[in-house]
């Protein structure tokens, strides 16, 4: 019975923590300025322009 407990208590701290990480990432990258936050939606078009 001890085990499971100390199972449990170690999977929510883990999910929380997953959870903490997953928001401050999220806000890391939305604090970048918009160009570099769609950076991977430019596709090239020709040598030198680029579009979304």
């Amino acid at each position: 019975m001890r085990k499971n407990k100390s199972r449990r208590k170690k999977l929510e701290l883990l999910k929380r923590e997953s959870e903490r990480a997953l928001t401050e990432q999220i806000r890391r990258l939305l604090r970048l300025p918009p160009e570099q936050r769609t950076h991977f939606l430019r596709q090239r078009v020709a040598f030198r322009a680029s579009c979304l």
